[in-house]
C-alpha cells in the first residue's frame, strides 16, 4: 500500500512526520523513508516502472520500487 500510495496520492504521507512514520512501522521504517526522498526528487506526476515485494520467512522484508517522471 506505501509504494502505491508515493505514485498515485504522494501528499498524504504528509500528515505523518519521519518519527511517526518509523514509530507506526519500526525499525524497517528507514526503507519507507528512502522511498520518500526518492519520490520527492520526481517533480510533478509519477509512474511505476516496476515494483516487487519480498516477504522471505523471517521478518524482514524488502520493497523495489522504479518510478519516472510523467
Amino acid at each position: 500500500m506505501f509504494m502505491e500510495k508515493l505514485i498515485t496520492d504522494p501528499l498524504w504521507v504528509t500528515r505523518y512526520s519521519s518519527v511517526g512514520l518509523v514509530e507506526l512501522t519500526g525499525t524497517q521504517g528507514v526503507e519507507p523513508l528512502n522511498w520518500l526522498t526518492s519520490r520527492g526528487a520526481l517533480l510533478g506526476e509519477a509512474t511505476k516502472v516496476h515494483a516487487n515485494d519480498h516477504i522471505p520467512i523471517s521478518n524482514t522484508a524488502s520493497g523495489l520500487l522504479a518510478m519516472e517522471a510523467v
